[in-house]
């Protein structure tokens, strides 16, 4: 993947967002999505963001690139707002951006023009955190300080200590967990670690990677507050989400 090609993505609007509900367990009520960005190539398709994320964290355009994703995020969701359906939407960030001093303005900015925080939140990768020697732990107290929710995402069997050390107010269990918990007593005995850690301090936990109702029990037994995966519902465009949501009520 070329940085010319990225850059012509961001500039010529090729980037499009999908969203991945977010339900209530064990109500499955609809409560938010999560905003993934897909890159509608002119040769190749659609192509996954494992497939450029990481060029745009090594060339820098990945500043650029999450606050296309912030922006358009936000103007959905006021989209929503409006026509009497709000959502929380969440966004990725990666640790580039939390150590930029440039994203905490532009976050000031887009939340004044496109929305308030009310509906924002805020993931981060548990993994780029703990291997971070200088945690951002002063822009996620900043972010929390200013009503946006902040998200501990991909959480693992390695991160019950920053569940308990991190300013966050979710968690979400990764999908490399919640998957093995059926036939992996070790994988089981994490994820209650990670849940016990969670409640502990009154913190939310999500179980990412929910793609069959065995799972879905077993999360229900666990006490997990909330749930995306494919059981309930792959990420789609916003006209579709639409469709979904009101098939559901």
């Amino acid at each position: 993947m070329k940085r010319f090609e990225l850059e012509r993505a961001i500039t010529e609007n090729e980037l499009i967002l999908h969203y991945q509900p977010i339900v209530e367990v064990p109500s499955r009520r609809l409560t938010g999505v999560e905003a993934l960005v897909r890159w509608k190539h002119p040769e190749r398709g659609l192509v996954s963001p494992l497939e450029f994320i990481p060029e745009a964290e090594t060339t820098g355009l990945i500043r650029r690139l999450t606050f296309w994703v912030l922006r358009e995020a936000l103007l959905q969701s006021n989209v929503w707002r409006r026509d009497g359906f709000p959502l929380t939407v969440a966004v990725n960030l990666s640790i580039d951006n939390l150590h930029d001093q440039h994203f905490r303005r532009f976050m000031e900015l887009t939340l004044r023009v496109a929305g308030g925080p009310d509906l924002l939140i805020m993931e981060a990768n548990s993994r780029a955190l703990a291997n971070d020697p200088d945690p951002p732990i002063s822009i996620l107290e900043l972010m929390r300080a200013q009503g946006i929710r902040v998200t501990l995402d991909d959480a693992t069997d390695e991160d019950a200590h920053l569940v308990e050390k991190l300013p966050v107010d979710i968690v979400k269990v990764s999908r490399a967990l919640v998957s093995r918990m059926g036939r992996d007593h070790r994988a089981l005995d994490y994820v209650r670690a990670l849940v016990s850690a969670a409640r502990g301090r009154s913190i939310e936990a999500i179980a990412v990677g929910v793609e069959d109702e065995a799972t879905w029990d077993s999360i229900v037994e666990l006490g997990f507050s909330g749930a995306q995966g494919y059981l309930i519902a792959a990420p789609m465009p916003p006209s579709q989400l639409s469709g979904w949501r009101a098939a559901r009520v």
